[in-house]
């Protein structure tokens, strides 16, 4: 069954396509913390041991070295991912994930 695509000017999608030009990495370099941060492995429970309680990052995470960071607010550590901030510690409360 044939069917045009309005969008694409009533071609196939498969005319259309071409192969991207950036090559595929198969496995990724691995991250790189300064040599100052506190850097933790996520168990497989998505956590992290940290003040001798487990914190939360997430299970996206498990088996991934995370950097914890001193935040800008008293009692709140940053949890980062390669650039990218993904969770906070409040160790103002002291309730790790139990």
């Amino acid at each position: 069954m044939h069917r045009p695509h309005e969008a694409l000017g009533l071609a196939t999608p498969a005319t259309r396509y071409t192969p991207s030009p950036r090559p595929f990495v198969e496995t990724p370099p691995p991250i790189e913390y300064s040599s100052g941060e506190d850097v933790r492995k996520v168990c497989s429970k998505g956590c992290v041991w940290f003040k001798g309680q487990r914190w939360r990052v997430g299970h996206a995470f498990t088996g991934e070295s995370v950097a914890l960071r001193v935040s800008e607010t008293d009692g709140l550590m940053s949890v980062f991912y390669c650039h990218q901030q993904v969770a906070k510690i409040d160790l103002r409360g002291q309730s790790g994930a139990g």
